[in-house]
């Protein structure tokens, strides 16, 4: 099974060298490094373990597994990971051998829609253990599109993949056009088109498919009382903390009563009400600037929200009323 994993590796590797400036994009797949360090390392001591894996596997992907991007409970969280590969192992190698393969095509249908689309960084497949099934992240100072072997292996096993690489490249294509923004209503603005994109390349995708379902089913639980659920986005829209964007865009119950990543959804519907006197590249090639005032009409459309304090106030100063 080792050398095997290494003859993948090897054929992934030289599939997608460096590409040339027509193609755009290379992937470099790094699940056979740490496939190997994890194996050859089973019986070293912790403490040595885990130096070695910072030493040797810590500065791959732009320092993805690097101790300063994480450190609080860095060691903790590699001894277990390391510990416990050998049970995903297979899993994880089954995913690097059809990856390639199964990107490439939906790359192709994407391109056909929205044309070439490439990154000044390599697109890495690694071992994530166990942060994300795919995903940009700000690495040395780079935005970089990351796939997670091992958390694909566990939520999309058997699952057609098509609408979840759309959901990625999307995000490739548009990080060109959107600056990097920190705010929760870019974050609904980029998550949500990035869903509605593959919703609408993918018409037959279901919610699973378009990673709507974790880590349980967003849809039923906002629709349940939509109005709420979008009178508390809209109260969080110009927040800037961590926090609050964990609470909305990651698998946490930081907001008690609504579903974990409900700003997917919910961006989701704000992009499908957009849709509806928009065309998909229009959307697709907005500025912020251009989408800010749509998302607030869209937001206000779904719902009716208690007035702030902080609006009543300024209404009062300026003598404005609502329209």
């Amino acid at each position: 099974m080792r050398l095997l994993s290494a003859v993948v590796g090897v054929i992934l590797l030289f599939l997608s060298a460096p590409a040339t400036a027509a193609e755009g994009l290379r992937i470099i797949d790094l699940t056979g490094q740490f496939d190997r360090f994890a194996m050859s390392t089973e019986g070293m001591a912790d403490g040595q373990r885990v130096m070695a894996f910072e030493k040797q596997i810590g500065p791959m992907a732009h320092g993805f597994y690097a101790r300063k991007r994480s450190p609080a409970g860095y060691d903790f969280r590699v001894l277990v990971n390391l510990k416990t590969y050998p049970e995903r192992r297979a899993r994880v190698l089954a995913v690097s051998q059809h990856f390639h393969q199964l990107f490439a095509k939906a790359r192709q249908s994407f391109e056909r829609r929205f044309g070439p689309v490439g990154s000044s960084q390599p697109v890495y497949l690694i071992d994530s253990m166990g942060e994300l099934d795919g995903g940009t992240r700000e690495l040395n100072g780079r935005p970089t599109l990351l796939f997670g072997a091992d958390v694909i292996a566990e939520v999309h096993s058997n699952k057609n993949m098509t609408a979840f690489f759309h959901h990625e490249l999307f995000h490739l294509y548009h990080e060109a056009i959107v600056p990097s923004c920190l705010a929760i209503w870019c974050s609904l603005w980029e998550e949500g088109l990035a869903t509605y994109v593959a919703h609408r390349l993918d018409p037959w995708a279901n919610d699973d498919e378009l990673v709507l379902n974790l880590p349980r089913p967003i849809r039923p639980a906002v629709e349940a009382n939509r109005a709420r659920a979008i009178c508390e986005v809209l109260r969080l829209l110009d927040s800037t903390s961590d926090d609050d964007f964990s609470a909305l865009f990651q698998g946490d119950d930081r907001l008690p009563g609504y579903p974990s990543r409900m700003g997917y959804y919910i961006g989701y519907l704000v992009a499908s009400d957009i849709g509806r006197t928009h065309e998909l590249h229009q959307m697709a090639d907005m500025t912020l600037v251009q989408a800010r005032p749509l998302i607030d009409a869209s937001l206000r459309r779904m719902a009716i929200c208690p007035t702030t304090t902080a609006e009543a106030h300024e209404r009062s100063r300026t003598g404005r009323t609502s329209s």
